[in-house]
């Protein structure tokens, strides 16, 4: 998860956002010269994948030094030809509980609980009755894992990733055209690199339970045993980063035809520029409801309480279907419950290891998600929502917590069919 950062501002300074209301942004040098500022960089959606957003261009403005941010965004907000101006905030990676023993003899309770280490017998997803229907495929649809990047060359997971087939390995070109060098196994959206390898821990251990590879006879297996897991780094090494690089991110997963996108991270201030991006979107955005226990129907988390219609929130549940104390909720803004506490999966440098947040709950779903599309490639966002929401377990200790007090069930969401 990711929350805005009280150390210090949660914007950098001298840069905006901005939305402008037509599409001659670009070519109206008055408009930058009437407030001294550039043009650092055009972070429009590639709508000509899914025209849903509407407008001129986003771009990321850069400010001359000794301007004041807030006063330059009031200011711009204000000329006729701005749709909206907003900074480019500040976020940083809030893990929730960590630091729980590091056994590579750990049970996939989440997968399959037979109540084990205290557990309650299926309290899972029921993952052995869906690998019974589906198990995954190598030309999967592609789920992006926007994140901290993916150690795309851990064993339990590089058969699993996805390949740029119009780049070159290393040869120091951008060969597929899409602006971005050597994006062989995805992109550095912080850096605004093609190498994504994560020098962190936590987009590794979600893409481990989305696609941890199946019968190789080591550590782990994830949701779909065999799938195309694109690694988007939108942090950096410690764990923080801002609008722009989220944006970057997402738009990147846009171009390349991400079906699915995992989000285990939220937090700090609604941004209308990072809405865009995931509106402009043809891929289901799966979304942690955050971890500070909170009901988000009265204090929202952003993304995950954004209305869009392609978007899922998820909260966390334990290996007895309760919800731990730290998982948010919200009978109207969540729309559902996975296993996010004491979730073993995969770490870099071809390590394994726990971590517990509705970070790791979220990759089950996206993992769903994955599988769904998968066996049914042609499906539209409506009916996979639908097979994730309807195809789920009731369970009455949720209600009143998320809507209808769904846990996510992967046979279900297989299965599922619309009365």
């Amino acid at each position: 998860m990711i929350q805005t950062s009280s150390a210090r501002p949660n914007f950098v300074e001298r840069q905006l956002l901005v939305r402008m209301r037509n599409e001659s942004f670009l070519e109206e040098t008055s408009f930058t010269e009437t407030y001294g500022a550039t043009v650092a960089e055009d972070l429009t959606p590639p709508n000509e994948m899914h025209q849903i957003a509407e407008g001129g261009k986003l771009v990321l403005l850069e400010l001359r030094p000794g301007q004041n941010t807030k006063a330059m965004q009031r200011l711009i907000s204000l000329d006729p030809r701005v749709d909206y101006v907003e900074l480019n905030h500040s976020f940083s990676l809030d893990e929730g509980e960590q630091n729980l023993p590091n056994d590579l003899q750990g049970e996939l309770w989440g997968l399959h609980n037979t109540g084990q280490n205290g557990g309650t017998a299926d309290a899972d997803i029921d993952a052995p009755e869906a690998w019974a229907i589906h198990s995954g495929r190598a030309d999967a649809p592609i789920v992006a894992v926007i994140d901290t990047g993916v150690d795309y060359n851990h064993p339990d997971l590089k058969d699993n990733i996805w390949v740029n087939q119009g780049e070159i390995p290393g040869n120091g070109k951008d060969d597929d055209g899409n602006g971005v060098v050597d994006d062989v196994y995805g992109f550095n959206a912080f850096d605004k690199t093609g190498n994504p390898m994560d020098r962190h821990s936590h987009g590794t251990h979600c893409a481990g339970t989305i696609a941890g590879v199946g019968n190789n006879g080591q550590g782990m297996v994830g949701v779909n045993q065999r799938a195309r897991v694109m690694p988007i780094k939108i942090f950096d090494n410690s764990g923080s980063t801002n609008a722009a690089a989220i944006i970057r991110g997402i738009n990147y997963a846009t171009k390349m035809g991400a079906r699915v996108t995992s989000n285990s991270w939220g937090g700090g201030e609604s941004n209308k520029a990072i809405l865009d991006a995931f509106r402009s979107s043809p891929a289901l955005h799966i979304m942690a409801a955050g971890n500070k226990g909170e009901n988000t129907d009265t204090k929202p988390h952003y993304p995950s309480s954004y209305e869009m219609a392609n978007n899922v929130s998820v909260a966390a549940s334990d290996r007895n279907d309760e919800k731990p104390g730290f998982s948010s909720y919200g009978p109207k803004s969540v729309d559902i419950a996975a296993p996010g506490k004491e979730i073993f999966s995969t770490l870099p440098d071809g390590k394994y290891g726990y971590k517990s947040g509705t970070s790791m709950a979220t990759p089950h779903v996206s993992g769903v998600a994955a599988l769904v599309t998968s066996l049914y490639p042609n499906i539209s966002n409506e009916e996979l929502k639908a097979r994730l929401l309807d195809g789920a377990d009731h369970l009455a200790n949720w209600q009143g917590l998320i809507a209808e007090g769904r846990r996510l069930n992967a046979h279900g969401a297989l299965t599922y069919q619309a009365h």
